[in-house]
């Protein structure tokens, strides 16, 4: 059983157990309010079902307490607050409720013989039902290394929890008003400790609106030429590239819109676009200029542009709220850069992007080096899906190329959308020879003619360039997402007829990450790091944009919340990031790529393996390396652009550096 499966089963085991020790509880609690004394005659019924409840509860609580020791000994970043809070919750009421339910419940042994006790069994089952439950709710609360002062709150409500029910059930001194009158005061403090904590989250999840983004580490001293010098802040819209005297400028104008887009399949759908889906086609050599001129027309979310996985200079990153305003309805943008890097990325809106990329905000980037041969047909296909219409390149049907036998090819995939895309090339044998823009220092080769074509996994934002040299028979892409999408290479120029589907179900899928070895020592020649960093994946109760919501979180905690990664210009910084839900997390960095160290304590077989985002997968841990040589204030951030918009995403926040733009404010700036 993999940890994402023990993660869930542990779950399921907290509410089971939870549930056992309430019903017991209440059982317990109902037989002797009915009867004459605290040890009254029980019901029948009651007799013979109370025995089933308490050994239902003790073998789930042993069977929860086996989950977690399992996951501690996968690793303590998946079972932190499970073992150091959850666990002494559940465990020390429930080994005392055990005891006294047992001779409590003892068939043999008439009622009158047993002693009465000061303290009913009742009163224990109870607080082994409030332990249980507070263990269950230790994952979606706390979260992973909670803060000492959150984790102590919630284990001071336990107990106040517990205190009331003792009151209330137990054979206490006093009066019934008198008890009642301490449960309710007791009952308060809680009623007021969950609602002062409530009130703060509320507010952390409010403080981003209309606050800029401060400097780390410099205290708002003077301004200074370097931004390494201690004491110095700049902003970051200082932060752009001089052209090189000559560099050629390649020149366009990207004008947002909405329109109602008919594919070529017949589908309709209301879109936000740039004039096409995807949108037009930028290309480029190293060492141009690119100057891209933004227009909004009509799209009122407001709009920018972000050139994934292009790390460009912070000012022209494109994010909303961190390097620039929204461009709102009529207003423009020019980004200015220089190529350079090579290889296939995209760009896209990064202003409410969880709704704008999805409608259809989006186009490819790519930059050739003009040392390196063109391949004949060199072929763009990017996978996007708007409602019920999926596109592979710019259509939901059949697309044909008339490619000569011989022809070197190369075929560009790269995946727009915020989920895994799936495809297959049927028809030839062919190599992986760039991921997410960057060259394998050797290309992955992958046979033609197995019994079912290997699968290719692309991680939402990811991108993989396939090569190979044309057979004389036809070459077809398929993508898992549509039955009538292909792109057919045609050797003949007659039009043939892609076949009718791909065998997803029975492909191997190609796993460019997948282990060779023990790793985290990384490939030679990798820079030491000089400290590390852990991001845990999760997913907890959290307020975000000041709305309760089932949150994704990062160490905890939600955006704005999540503390910065803070990196000095020229360290290297290995990043640990573990996976604790049941769903991928394609991590993406803005302005980097990071160098794979490992993935499941396995070094990658593609090595060195660079990335700008990574796919963590449910139950996954990653190692990659960080090297700050990129100065400015980046988001980093799950590329599931619903996830990004519930929480998951942070900053990199270089020391030294501030910037002017506000989260909302008037120019209504939303990063995600």
């Amino acid at each position: 059983m993999g940890v994402s499966q023990l993660l869930g089963l542990d779950i399921v085991l907290s509410v089971l157990a939870a549930g056992a020790w309430c019903a017991l509880a209440w059982l317990m609690v109902e037989s002797g309010r009915r009867s004459s004394g605290v040890m009254g005659k029980r019901s029948r019924s009651a007799r013979l079902l109370a025995p089933l409840l308490l050994g239902a509860a003790l073998t789930l609580t042993a069977a929860k307490v086996a989950a977690v020791a399992t996951l501690t000994a996968a690793g303590w970043l998946f079972a932190s607050e499970r073992a150091a809070v959850g666990l002494p919750l559940l465990v020390l009421p429930a080994a005392v409720a055990g005891v006294a339910g047992v001779a409590h419940l003892r068939p043999r042994i008439p009622d009158a013989a047993l002693p009465a006790p000061r303290v009913p069994a009742a009163v224990f089952v109870g607080w082994a039902a409030i332990g249980a439950s507070f263990s269950m709710l230790a994952p979606f609360i706390l979260g992973f290394d909670p803060y000492p002062a959150g984790a102590a709150l919630f284990v001071a409500l336990a107990v106040c929890c517990a205190l009331v029910f003792w009151i209330l059930a137990g054979n206490t001194a006093g009066t019934s008003a008198r008890r009642t009158t301490a449960a309710s005061a007791v009952g308060a403090l809680i009623l007021a400790a969950v609602a002062g904590s409530a009130g703060i989250g509320w507010l952390g999840s409010r403080s981003a609106e209309g606050a800029a983004i401060a400097a780390v580490g410099h205290h708002g001293t003077p301004v200074t030429a370097e931004s390494g010098e201690e004491g110095g802040i700049r902003p970051i819209t200082e932060l752009i590239e001089d052209p090189a005297p000559g560099a050629m400028v390649r020149r366009f104008e990207l004008t947002a819109r909405q329109e109602r887009v008919t594919s070529p399949g017949g589908k309709t759908v209301d879109a936000w676009t740039f004039g096409s889906l995807p949108g037009p086609a930028l290309e480029a050599e190293l060492g141009d200029l690119l100057e891209v001129v933004l227009i909004n027309r009509d799209v009122s979310a407001g709009v920018t542009l972000h050139w994934h996985g292009y790390d460009v200079p912070n000012a022209m990153d494109g994010v909303a709220g961190a390097t620039q305003d929204a461009v709102r309805p009529g207003h423009s943008m020019t980004y200015r850069f220089l190529a350079g890097q090579s290889g296939t990325y995209w760009y896209h809106t990064h202003q409410a992007s969880s709704e704008g990329v999805r409608k259809g905000l989006y186009g490819t980037l790519v930059v050739r080096d003009p040392r390196e041969p063109r391949a004949p047909a060199d072929l763009v296909v990017a996978g996007h899906s708007i409602a019920s219409l999926t596109l592979l390149g710019g259509s939901d049907m059949p697309q044909s190329h008339n490619v000569y036998p011989g022809t070197a090819v190369r075929l560009r995939l790269v995946n727009t959308d915020s989920l895994p895309q799936r495809y297959q090339l049927l028809g030839s044998h062919y190599a992986v020879a760039a991921v997410d823009g960057t060259e394998l220092p050797t290309p992955i080769e992958v046979p033609a003619g197995q019994a079912s074509e290997p699968v290719l996994r692309l991680g939402a934002g990811g991108r993989m360039d396939l090569t190979f040299a044309m057979p004389a028979h036809p070459v077809t892409l398929r993508t898992e997402g549509s039955d009538s999408a292909a792109v057919v290479l045609d050797p003949t120029g007659s039009g043939v007829e892609p076949p009718a589907t791909a065998d997803f179900r029975g492909g191997r899928e190609l796993d460019i990450s997948a282990g060779a070895g023990p790793g985290d020592a990384g490939p030679a020649g990798t820079p030491a790091w000089s400290r590390t960093e852990v991001m845990v994946l999760d997913r907890q109760l959290r307020f975000v944009d000041g709305a309760p919501r089932y949150a994704y979180t990062v160490n905890g905690a939600a955006y704005p919340n999540i503390k910065p990664l803070v990196v000095i210009e020229g360290e290297a910084v290995k990043v640990t990031v573990a996976n604790r839900t049941s769903e991928p997390h394609p991590m993406h960095p803005h302005g980097h790529h990071v160098l794979v160290l490992s993935r499941n304590g396995q070094a990658p077989a593609a090595s060195p393996l660079w990335l700008d985002t990574f796919d963590v997968l449910p139950g996954d841990v990653w190692e990659v390396l960080l090297r700050a040589d990129n100065p400015g204030i980046w988001m980093d951030h799950c590329h599931n652009l619903d996830h990004a918009a519930q929480g998951m995403m942070m900053h990199l926040q270089y020391r030294g550096y501030s910037s002017p733009f506000v989260h909302g404010g008037s120019s209504g700036n939303r990063p995600e």
